[in-house]
């Protein structure tokens, strides 16, 4: 069984987040805390390792269910690409699943993509 399959997923009140077989993450509600790393940053690196350690070719962060998101948990995401950025040699490729009608993905996620654009795509969903 795939490392990623065995995450446990961080039980939050505002947002769920799932982890599907085989190389999906899928993420829906808010994330309005001060600071979201406090409960998602470790998820995040633990995804990012098991990514690795699976050999994923591509890993999907379906967003299009996260309606709002605060400054400090965008940063989440730009850490995630830097990292896989930052993996060259066992890289995988970051996808993120976004939907047209969410205003803050349309944003940051085409910042994102001129940063980082060599190690992850964005494609919408709707």
């Amino acid at each position: 069984m795939s490392k990623l399959s065995n995450l446990k997923a961080p039980n939050l009140e505002t947002v769920t987040v799932s982890v599907e077989a085989p190389s999906t993450i899928r993420w829906r509600g808010t994330i309005t805390t001060k600071d979201p790393g406090v409960d998602l940053a470790g998820f995040t690196s633990a995804a990012h390792r098991a990514a690795l350690d699976d050999g994923l070719a591509e890993l999907t962060l379906d967003i299009s269910g996260l309606t709002f998101v605060n400054s400090s948990a965008i940063r989440l995401f730009i850490d995630w690409a830097m990292w896989v950025k930052d993996s060259k040699d066992k890289a995988y490729k970051l996808r993120f699943a976004t939907s047209r009608r969410v205003t803050w993905q349309k944003t940051s996620f085409m910042a994102l993509r001129t940063i980082a654009g060599d190690v992850l795509s964005v494609d919408h969903v709707d």
